[in-house]
């Protein structure tokens, strides 16, 4: 959902492809269904305490920390409150009030949210990221990033454009990350 409201404040038609029949599931169940939303501890503390390649994080908390998280869900009108060991929560304790927020943000800054969509396949082209994949039932393909016209995007998939997986996606981010 922030990936969605982010590129959607950038001007970009977005379509939110989410595989259960609501948004937030994970979420719904973290803190024990009060949604611990993150840790207020300096970023690189926070960076120091994950389990596993904390690296990997680093260029993302360049441009995004925790902070500027509290900071983003407190501007959007949700009060969070800091509890033992710096763990952040909705001041209601109610995961639903996260959700709901950022669902009512998508919305405002029309994100398409298509239910029950399972992504199968990422496709690269020139200027466009598109997924392949089953929602409600159909097999249909999204233009996932930057909207071109739905022929155009069509003959640059026909025309072999690289195909990749998940994986190779965040394999290759995390290269770049490095690079940097």
């Amino acid at each position: 959902m922030m990936a969605a409201i982010s590129a959607s404040k950038e001007g970009k038609k977005v379509i939110l492809l989410e595989r259960n029949e609501k948004l937030g599931k994970k979420l719904f169940i973290t803190g024990k269904g009060r949604c611990n939303i993150t840790n207020d501890c300096p970023t690189e503390d926070f960076l120091n305490h994950v389990a596993t390649n904390s690296r990997f994080l680093y260029s993302a908390f360049s441009h995004f920390t925790n902070k500027d998280m509290i900071h983003f869900l407190n501007e959007a009108g949700l009060k969070t409150k800091v509890e033992r060991g710096q763990r952040v929560f909705p001041e209601s304790d109610r995961s639903s009030d996260v959700i709901g927020m950022l669902k009512r943000i998508c919305d405002r800054n029309h994100v398409e949210i298509r239910y029950h969509a399972k992504v199968e396949e990422i496709l690269f082209g020139e200027d466009n990221i598109i997924s392949e994949g089953n929602c409600d039932g159909g097999k249909q393909k999204d233009i996932m990033i930057k909207e071109k016209q739905k022929n155009r995007a069509k003959d640059s998939v026909s025309e072999g454009r690289q195909k990749s997986t998940v994986s190779d996606i965040v394999s290759e981010k995390k290269l770049k990350a490095a690079r940097n």
